[in-house]
């Protein structure tokens, strides 16, 4: 596409934003005061400062994944990957190195594009064909920014504690000289859920790109978000109503996936029907670098798959035999881990909903509809449940298997089902000849605040041990 002087100038100035974070806001407002020119004022506007691909869809923040249970860092590689992701692999009471992170500040540049959409669209034409669409992908990018945030920096949603336990801060102005408190984690849930649902209510049903959410990626954020609050009827209507619409499913034996090739899915997610919305995670251990790749899969998590489940040998390279398997099926194609939106992870957040409202027969319906496109053609035998706590059971596992190195899945399902005594887990690792342990409910599921965003807003840190 050939920009334009006006759209390059918008883009430049995002750039400044993104890399001006928290502590250089007059640094951004002096850039604002002497380019008053290229404020965005048309629909066409907006839409340039949502399409900064790398800004909102390529950052995302894996590294609550580093500190599960799904991959495990050889003593030989500790030393080799970067320290931050060492501290979170090992859950050291302190994380960052510098008092940064991008896994904070990065979000809350997308939270700051969407202001700038809301502050400013208003004032453009509101019959321009777009005009809902622009502003549904702006909802939507402040949802799901808030989500990634408080899987990271607050306390697992508890319906008995949500109003007192501290949530994040939110920013929904693009003045920055705003410095807003933390909020409550009922009031971060509630500003994302509100925001998710405006942004399904303007979103177009298709979009020219994935990198751009759809209507039906507005649904599955929302019952994304009501499993992690586990509001099961909540979870059930979302992700009934957006399978309703589109209940896609990748068939593993298609010419689309193909074990051999190094990665095993089209790149970006071209082609694959399962993709709502395109997403995927920066620089990581959990990455699925062929190059050169520091984590191993646990060797009883990948000795779990059935020999005729084809995500064995999609998702994972065993070459290298027992103790070395690797990850290689991220939904990116590429080493990115996949962090947007899915069905086959909607298909499972139904399932659990069901199980867990008590509809045995269709929470395995979905489930069998799932794993019959990932079972070799004709191998697979129908799972059955003889009550909905078996058949919960028999959801969750597979969840684990279907999502195993997706955006940061597993450290939030650890976060929540750790709330129930059945299904809690204690994360042991050896690490150079010191054990470490992560009981269920520990203060370490809360990551710390970077100390710089504590020095400049002088928000409530985290408490950690």
């Amino acid at each position: 596409m050939k920009l334009t002087a006006k759209y390059f100038s918008i883009i430049i100035c995002l750039a400044l934003i993104t890399q001006a974070g928290c502590k250089k806001q007059d640094d951004w407002l002096d850039v604002k005061r002497n380019k008053s020119d290229v404020r965005p004022e048309t629909v066409a506007d907006f839409q340039a400062l949502l399409d900064n691909v790398y800004v909102i869809n390529n950052t995302f923040s894996t590294l609550g994944l580093v500190g599960t249970d799904n991959i495990t860092v050889p003593d030989d590689n500790l030393n080799s990957i970067i320290q931050i992701e060492r501290n979170a692999y090992l859950w050291s009471k302190d994380i960052w190195i510098g008092g940064e992170y991008e896994g904070w500040s990065n979000p809350y540049t997308i939270i700051e594009l969407s202001n700038v959409v809301f502050d400013g669209i208003g004032k453009a034409d509101h019959n321009d064909a777009n005009y809902n669409n622009v502003l549904g992908q702006a909802y939507f990018y402040r949802s799901i920014a808030l989500y990634t945030l408080a899987q990271l920096f607050c306390k697992p949603y508890d319906k008995g504690s949500a109003l007192q336990d501290a949530g994040l801060p939110l920013r929904l102005t693009s003045d920055v000289n705003v410095i807003e408190k933390r909020s409550s984690v009922q009031a971060t849930y509630d500003q994302m859920i509100s925001d998710a649902k405006q942004a399904a209510s303007l979103l177009s049903q298709k979009q020219v790109t994935l990198y751009r959410p759809c209507h039906d990626a507005a649904l599955a954020l929302l019952a994304k978000i009501y499993l992690n609050m586990e509001d099961y009827q909540n979870a059930f209507s979302y992700s009934d109503e957006m399978l309703k619409s589109n209940n896609k499913l990748l068939d593993f034996n298609s010419n689309l996936v193909s074990a051999s090739l190094t990665y095993r899915f089209p790149a970006f997610g071209a082609g694959n029907p399962e993709i709502l919305f395109y997403a995927q995670g920066g620089y990581s251990t959990t990455w699925a670098n062929a190059d050169y790749q520091f984590q191993d899969i646990p060797d009883d998590f990948y000795n779990s798959y059935n020999d005729n489940d084809l995500r064995k040998s999609l998702f994972y390279d065993s070459s290298a035999g027992v103790g070395n398997v690797k990850f290689r099926g991220s939904y990116s194609g590429d080493v990115s881990n996949f962090c947007g939106l899915a069905t086959n992870e909607i298909f499972l957040i139904r399932a659990e909903a069901n199980a867990r409202l008590g509809h045995v027969d269709a929470a395995m319906v979905d489930l069998n509809s799932l794993l019959k496109k990932r079972y070799r053609t004709g191998t697979f035998t129908d799972l059955t449940a003889v009550n909905a706590d078996d058949a919960l059971k028999k959801v969750l596992v597979e969840r684990r298997k279907e999502l195993p190195l997706t955006s940061q899945v597993r450290w939030e399902d650890l976060r929540r089902l750790n709330k129930d005594t059945e299904f809690q887990v204690t994360l042991k690792r050896v690490s150079n000849g010191v054990t470490y342990t992560l009981p269920p409910n520990d203060p370490n599921y809360v990551l710390p605040i970077p100390d710089e965003e504590i020095q400049v807003s002088g928000i409530t840190q985290n408490q950690r041990h």
